[in-house]
């Protein structure tokens, strides 16, 4: 009895030295630790962003496969470690200390909202632990002391508040409430929304701050309403904008022309016919745009669209290049040594073609310009689909 419990244990031993991270992959039978390379992606695969991080998360999956394709990192394989923060800046730190202390990870993809990456970002440095976010884009975070080892592939929404305004002013509007979820993310790009309308001689009637986990907004809309905007810039993500979207058809706001962003784009927001209605009626919207006659976004589509049976949406793109780039800087630099590949990096984030266009960073790890989509949403068939009407480049 005593030899076979001996042998289920050394059996149990074996199956979890096999089997990596919450939903990670696999490294095979016969791998020694010091044969592989320890990357981790933290993003959100549940919570307010879980059908964002979904999509994300097996976008960072697609690019490991192609990576240890095609021999990997200095000739070893990629190892993924996958953790969920369930959209909560708290629990993006545990679950980052978790893959840095528990499973010697020094390479990874996190920060998905700016409260994660301000969460993250001062542990990271300490720790000499190199990291990308693919989609953090408060202007608040450009500066910031521990940016030393952490890299943006998305642009600072310094751009895309501009082109939220600009759009509201092409179309004439001259009274706007902004309504936005009180968070970094949100006040941020709120802010740089408002400053843009009110120097380009758009009265701002509002400024309305919501808790997005409430999930019951009738008294921030009821007070939208008697202040009669011709215009709402709405800042929200995908399960509070489903269920604003659905309270403000019922209150008529519909009426207003509202001018929406990338954290209210995606298929989770037609979860109600209610939300997709008022979507269609009422808004339109700005996101980083996906690259037109791109070779690298064309062939990543079609390479997401084989294995997963969908289109990618919203930052699968940057997050994709996020985990080549670290592969390709690490290559460079022909060391693992994080911060040989940090320094490497910056060398090859210069002009980099990735899925999501040219990669430029300033010396503060930021994406330089971007390429805003501004979409709509449009019923064809019967079937509610977010539409491209325009794509401006902002440098």
């Amino acid at each position: 009895m005593r030899k076979k419990i001996i042998a289920i244990i050394m059996a149990l031993a074996l199956l979890a030295a096999l089997v990596v991270g919450c939903g990670g992959q696999e490294t095979g039978p016969g791998v020694a630790e010091e044969e592989v390379v320890k990357f981790g992606s933290v993003l959100s695969m549940s919570g307010l962003l879980g059908p964002m991080g979904i999509k994300m998360t097996d976008a960072v999956k697609l690019a490991v496969e192609e990576i240890n394709a095609a021999g990997g990192i200095n000739g070893k394989q990629v190892q993924l470690f996958i953790e969920d923060d369930a959209t909560d800046p708290a629990q993006c730190l545990n679950a980052v200390k978790k893959l840095v202390e528990v499973n010697g990870v020094q390479f990874m993809v996190t920060g998905m909202s700016s409260g994660a990456a301000n969460s993250v970002g001062p542990y990271l440095s300490e720790r000499q632990v190199l990291a990308l976010s693919p989609s953090a884009t408060s202007p608040t975070l450009t500066g910031e002391s521990w940016r030393d080892f952490f890299f943006r592939t998305t642009p600072s929404d310094e751009y895309q508040g501009v082109v939220m305004a600009q759009l509201a002013l092409d179309k004439g509007l001259e009274r706007l409430a902004v309504f936005t979820m009180d968070n970094v993310y949100g006040v941020s790009l709120g802010e740089v929304a408002r400053d843009a309308l009110v120097e380009g001689g758009a009265e701002v009637v509002g400024f309305i701050k919501y808790d997005p986990a409430k999930l019951d907004y009738r008294s921030e809309l009821t007070q939208i309403k008697s202040l009669n905007p011709d215009g709402v810039v709405h800042v929200g993500y995908n399960d509070d904008g489903v269920v604003v979207y659905q309270q403000a058809l019922e209150l008529g706001l519909d009426s207003a022309q509202w001018i929406g962003c990338d954290g209210v784009y995606g298929t989770g927001l037609f979860k109600t016919e209610a939300s997709a209605t008022f979507l269609a009626n009422a808004m339109i919207g700005t996101r980083p745009g996906a690259p037109e006659g791109v070779s690298e976004y064309d062939t990543f589509v079609a390479a997401f669209q084989a294995k997963y049976g969908s289109d990618p949406e919203v930052f699968c793109d940057t997050v994709y290049d996020a985990v080549k780039l670290f592969a390709a800087a690490a290559n460079h630099a022909g060391s693992e040594d994080p911060a040989a590949v940090r320094d490497a990096l910056r060398e090859i984030g210069q002009n980099y073609q990735g899925a999501s266009g040219t990669i430029t960073f300033d010396e503060g790890g930021d994406r330089i310009g971007g390429l805003y989509e501004i979409w709509n949403v449009i019923k064809e068939d019967g079937e509610f689909k977010f539409n491209r009407v325009d794509m401006i480049t902002l440098e």
